[in-house]
């Protein structure tokens, strides 16, 4: 990949539209129900910064995901330890896809954004079992705070289905996005696999 990549506009478009999205949806402006779902935040963060130009900071995307948080729900929801582990991991995702620049293949990349999305499923569950009174402080409540969750909703484990499903549509949206408007600039597009040399 050339190191003086140009802006490349589709995955911009992209990353825009799942931002408005996420305004929208928190705002309560729009209710789709196929979509209730479909978070793809560490997507956002992770694959959103492996393809957008080096020379936009890492750490642009997580501020974008907090500041939209701000203006749909207010301080009052934003501004607590929880949500700032929140927004601490989208911003250690971004900046491993910072680092990761020319290093990933397509592959590469699915298979980091599914273990990005799986470490955030566990440190969300872990802080959830840690400050929700329902659950015991003990193994078998983190147990229960990663598989079946509290009584009287869906299982967590449907919500880490959900989210790694999201996380890779959206990653292979942006891939291919990337990948679409690279070959027809004629600039350098991600492989299938990439080997680096050792």
């Amino acid at each position: 990949m050339s190191k003086n990549r140009l802006l490349i506009v589709l995955p911009l478009l992209l990353i825009a539209a799942a931002a408005l999205f996420r305004y929208l949806k928190l705002s309560q402006l729009v209710h789709v129900p196929a979509l209730e779902n479909f978070a793809p935040w560490m997507a956002l963060a992770f694959t959103g910064t492996l393809v957008i130009s080096h020379r936009i900071p890492f750490f642009v995307l997580p501020l974008l995901l907090a500041l939209i948080d701000l203006v749909a729900k207010g301080p009052k929801e934003v501004m607590h330890w929880e949500a700032l582990g929140v927004y601490g991991a989208f911003a250690l995702a971004a900046w491993i896809a910072s680092r990761s620049r020319g290093k990933l293949g397509l592959l590469g990349s699915l298979a980091a954004v599914i273990t990005a999305s799986i470490g955030f499923y566990l440190l969300t569950n872990t802080m959830s079992w840690f400050v929700d009174p329902g659950y015991a402080k003990t193994l078998a409540g983190w147990t229960q705070a990663m598989t079946t969750g509290l009584p009287g909703l869906p299982p967590t484990l449907w919500f880490l289905r959900n989210s790694v499903l999201s996380d890779l549509a959206f990653s292979c949206l942006l891939l291919a996005a990337y990948n679409t408007e690279a070959s027809f600039r004629r600039q350098d597009t991600i492989p299938l696999l990439r080997v680096t040399a050792a």
